[in-house]
């Protein structure tokens, strides 16, 4: 396999610029709105170096990974968690009505992307 890059240049065109995430927003049950956001690639890593030894439980983490993309509540603006106490404080705040919500909203709009990159991966 050759990691060489092949650049093309084509006279008066425009460079791509890769879309910005798309903003989400969802009503739980409670009538609560909920912003929702792919959050950043690096942070999955800080996820889980900030919960330490419980990343290592698979489905610790496939139950809290969904707090990465809560971007607002009713408004008020939700920081990507660094520590788990913040993680556990987003669940709190979210409860079940909130996580199902942001839990259906991933699927629904970004697991496309996601199982791309997934693809990408794979045949690296």
């Amino acid at each position: 396999m050759s990691n060489e890059v092949k650049m093309q240049l084509v006279e008066g065109a425009q460079p791509t610029i890769p879309e910005a995430p798309k903003d989400i927003t969802v009503t739980d049950a409670r009538g609560r709105v909920i912003g929702v956001k792919k959050p950043p690639f690096l942070a999955q890593f800080r996820l889980q170096e900030a919960l330490g030894e419980s990343a290592s439980n698979e489905a610790y983490m496939g139950s809290v990974f969904p707090v990465l993309y809560v971007a607002s509540i009713d408004g008020d603006p939700i920081k990507t968690p660094t520590t788990k106490l913040q993680v556990e404080a987003i669940l709190q705040r979210l409860d079940e009505d909130g996580y199902i919500a942001v839990f259906r909203a991933m699927q629904e709009h970004f697991s496309a992307t996601d199982k791309t990159l997934q693809d990408q991966v794979k045949n690296a």
